[in-house]
């Protein structure tokens, strides 16, 4: 007969991960129907916990992957933006909005207006990224044009390329040279410090 306890072994057998909850909801689908049709007397499947999904790390990039699609830029300014987006940990959209009087090249720190209308404190990136403020007030790009440029590199490099990995590999980054995940926290404006801690758990890998 079906038992709470044979449908947690069931379970805990199998070796497919988040596909589990699949297993478990035709588990309790079929409970249901035998138990509502008087085939058992009790549902064993209301003592069963559903099997916990586990979060998909998603790709951050690295600084090997960094170099290479720098070398695949056609343009200094597409250069800056990469080195600006990894360095820094900035949205998309801090990154369009960013301009040359927000740098102070003195401390290496630029001031973005981030998520919720907040100021915060960022890491100003490198040499490539001020040797084009020196000469530009921003990346005369909007937010759009600096996506489709990200799609282009990672579609001419295998490389799976947005802003949000860019962001995350400045998360792995910071962390792994020793900065601690509050610091991390603060530079990159994450509300929640889970988020960080989530994203540098791919130093495992």
């Amino acid at each position: 007969p079906l038992t709470p306890e044979g449908i947690n072994n069931y379970l805990n057998s199998l070796s497919c991960g988040n596909g589990k909850h699949n297993y478990y909801r035709c588990i309790k689908t079929l409970c249901r129907w035998l138990y509502q049709n008087d085939y058992i007397q009790s549902n064993p499947i209301e003592k069963v916990s559903p099997p916990k999904r586990q979060k998909k790390l998603l790709p951050a990039i690295s600084k090997e992957q960094l170099e290479v699609l720098l070398s695949s830029c056609v343009c200094e300014r597409d250069r800056a933006i990469l080195s600006l987006l990894w360095h820094s940990g900035m949205r998309l959209s801090e990154v369009a909005n960013v301009k040359a009087q927000d740098f102070n090249w003195n401390e290496g720190t630029v001031i973005v207006l981030g998520k919720g209308n907040k100021f915060r404190k960022c890491l100003a990136g490198n040499g490539v990224v001020k040797a084009w403020f020196e000469t530009h007030d921003s990346f005369e790009i909007a937010a759009n044009g600096i996506q489709t440029m990200l799609q282009r590199l990672g579609e001419a490099t295998g490389i799976h390329c947005n802003a949000h990995s860019f962001r995350r590999g400045f998360c792995v980054h910071q962390v792994k040279s020793g900065l601690s995940t509050r610091v991390v926290q603060a530079l990159g404006g994450w509300e929640q410090l889970t988020m960080v801690e989530h994203y540098s758990k791919s130093l495992t890998f």
